[in-house]
């Protein structure tokens, strides 16, 4: 176990204590030293306020964090902490950025073209063809494809650069042992399969609170150089995005849409303030980002073999599972749950890592199959 890994988790874990109080806390101890910092060395540097002193003073938590970094080990995630040079550097400008994320896949974090889309779940057919067509308009430039996984345009988002070679990063609001949504999960597979990656500031085991879907959101405004806003209504996740992008001085892009048309009035919005430009095309993007178009498509950046994790090992517990799945036509949770015997944590955890790469496919009705 890396002992750095242990302190970085557990700083994430301090009740209330936050990226920002965080990170002031770095800037006078090492991670070690701000859990081996008494009352009195906390008071002197005056960056907490009392209850934050009493959170971290009182933080016994370590069995959990020992738990984390063992499923760390086992799915090969790779965690990024701040200081990572590793770590996605445009983050680094937000006062908010996470101080630790967890990452499983091979597309560059920090890649020299990356804009974020983003859009309403109940997206139009107008929407779907317009994400299309932008996406395939970018792929010239070798743009490397961020959006959060979500229904709607994101999943559009995410599939159109498959089909056009696009590097694509998914965010997601919880942590890896369960991808969300869960009809996205074969999705998922297909982008680590295809050399990209997902993203996630959520330890495992998280119980899916709202909190965490705007948090996320901040991830997808800060790590790219534009948010492109296909379709909205006037209100959600979408529009957040924007916003935040716009604080964090990323250029926010809008597709303007039917005057009557009430999943885009959000982008008719950031259009009317001033908060977003008015784009038709990919190339709108390109040449407002000042992205210079290829003679010939150069294809998007690949990761070097240093950057690129081995493939997921299965464990005994694994391939026994897998084994058990073939053996079947097709087999449901409860199916699964009665012959494992198991803990469910465990077995949710064995079928996602077999469903990320490549070796099941989950169908509707929690129903499994091998392929």
């Amino acid at each position: 176990m890396e002992t750095s890994l242990y302190w970085q988790i557990a700083l994430t874990m301090v009740p209330g204590l936050g990226p920002v109080y965080a990170k002031s806390l770095l800037n006078f101890f090492n991670i070690e030293e701000v859990f081996k910092a008494d009352r009195a060395a906390l008071e002197q540097v005056g960056v907490l306020p009392q209850r934050l002193q009493d959170s971290l003073l009182h933080f016994s938590n370590w069995q959990r964090v020992e738990e984390e970094i063992k499923f760390i080990e086992r799915y090969q995630i790779r965690p990024l902490f701040i200081t990572d040079v590793n770590y996605p550097s445009r983050l680094l400008s937000c006062a908010d950025a996470p101080i630790l994320l967890y990452y499983k896949g091979e597309a560059l974090l920090n890649a020299n073209r990356m804009i974020a889309i983003v859009g309403t779940r109940g997206c139009t057919r107008h929407g779907v063809r317009m994400t299309e067509e932008i996406i395939t308009q970018l792929a010239p430039y070798g743009a490397t494809i961020i959006s959060g996984l979500a229904i709607g345009i994101d999943t559009v988002a995410h599939q159109h650069a498959l089909q056009n070679g696009l590097p694509t990063i998914a965010v997601l609001p919880l942590g890896l042992d369960a991808v969300y949504p869960a009809i996205n999960r074969s999705l998922a597979g297909q982008i680590l399969r295809s050399s990209g990656g997902l993203l996630t500031e959520s330890m495992t085991r998280n119980n899916g609170d709202k909190y965490l879907f705007p948090r996320r959101n901040r991830i997808v405004a800060g790590g790219c150089d534009a948010v492109l806003v296909v379709e909205s209504g006037t209100k959600g996740g979408s529009l957040i995005t924007a916003e935040l992008a716009a604080g964090y001085g990323r250029e926010v892009f809008a597709l303007p849409g039917r005057a009557s048309d009430p999943k885009s009035q959000g982008c008719h919005a950031l259009i009317k303030q001033q908060k977003a430009q008015l784009i038709e095309t990919g190339d709108d993007i390109a040449n407002w980002l000042g992205w210079p178009k290829p003679a010939m498509a150069s294809g998007p950046e690949r990761p070097s073999k240093k950057n690129m994790l081995a493939p997921t090992a299965l464990s005994a517990s694994e391939a026994r599972l897998l084994h058990h799945i073939g053996t079947n036509e097709m087999l449901t949770i409860d199916q699964l749950k009665e012959w494992d015997q198991n803990e469910p944590q465990s077995l949710a955890a064995a079928l996602l890592n077999l469903e990320l790469a490549g070796l099941i496919v989950s169908l509707p009705g929690n129903r499994y199959q091998s392929l």
